[in-house]
């Protein structure tokens, strides 16, 4: 397989993975991935033999296959299962604002929602359901990510996510661009409108180890909730728990821990416990 059908190969996954359990068109993936019809199908079929891909007898729809799922598995549980690390944090965002808090992870030029807890203020603001995946830019989690990025890379991510702004009428290039700017400047992201009219979201980046950002997490809420005497405790509280969280990947990276909440808290005990030995 040539390189460039190995990229052209992962775009149409990453396309397939924003469709969910309902799947695409064959017209769809050609549409939205630019590539020609025959292009296409070759590659969806040396996928489906592989099991990454499968086709819904009814709807003819392609979607992602179980070989898929498989995979990701695997690679959470050799390295570390960010869900798991960050649920607890993510529940205390939700408890401490009352607000909905979101969990997101960078994939590729995307994010994806891979945890959503709601608080307890009774107007809640669910912009985005858990797997769903936006382009970079969109949300404050979007914001924040790109926000991380190198000039050159984030210049790169907008050029690739143009086309797919489209979908998104309050979010062009020119809006992203200045929350972006915005976020350089203030360490945290704010996303008025960009998303939603009515609501806004705040949210900090999350980094592995090596200081990479690879995830963000934040609040979302409608405008009465978030004016900007509030934006300062939120800020405060996301990244108190983004601290914790980048702690536990640090733990897990480094072999102490697994990735596991509970072996990660039985490492942090029997370190408390050498302490209080001494």
């Amino acid at each position: 397989m040539s390189t460039q059908t190995l990229e052209r190969a992962i775009g149409l996954i990453r396309i397939l993975a924003a469709g969910g359990a309902e799947g695409y068109r064959l017209v769809d993936l050609q549409q939205t991935s630019g590539l020609t019809k025959p292009t296409v199908h070759r590659i969806l079929g040396t996928l489906k033999q592989q099991g990454m891909v499968e086709q819904v007898e009814d709807s003819r729809r392609y979607r992602l296959g179980q070989e898929m799922a498989v995979l990701g598995w695997s690679a959470n549980r050799t390295v570390y299962d960010l869900k798991e690390l960050a649920a607890e944090d993510l529940g205390a965002v939700a408890a401490k604002t009352g607000d909905t808090a979101f969990l997101s992870i960078r994939s590729g030029t995307e994010t994806v929602c891979i945890d959503r807890q709601a608080g307890a203020y009774p107007v809640k603001a669910f912009t985005v359901e858990v797997g769903t995946r936006r382009p970079l830019g969109i949300g404050a989690t979007g914001v924040a990510l790109l926000a991380a990025l190198s000039p050159d890379e984030a210049e790169t991510v907008l050029d690739a996510v143009k086309g797919s702004l489209a979908r998104f009428p309050d979010a062009g290039l020119r809006q992203i661009r200045e929350a972006m700017q915005r976020a350089q400047q203030a360490g945290y992201a704010l996303s008025d409108g960009l998303m939603l009219k009515g609501v806004r979201g705040i949210a900090v980046v999350i980094r592995d180890g090596a200081g990479r950002p690879i995830a963000g997490i934040g609040t979302a809420a409608i405008n009465d909730r978030l004016p900007p005497s509030r934006i300062s405790e939120i800020v405060r509280i996301l990244r108190i728990h983004a601290n914790h969280v980048e702690q536990r990947i640090a733990t897990a990276e480094s072999g102490t821990g697994t990735g596991s909440v509970r072996r990660f808290r039985a490492a942090e005990g029997k370190q408390t416990a050498h302490k209080r030995s001494k």
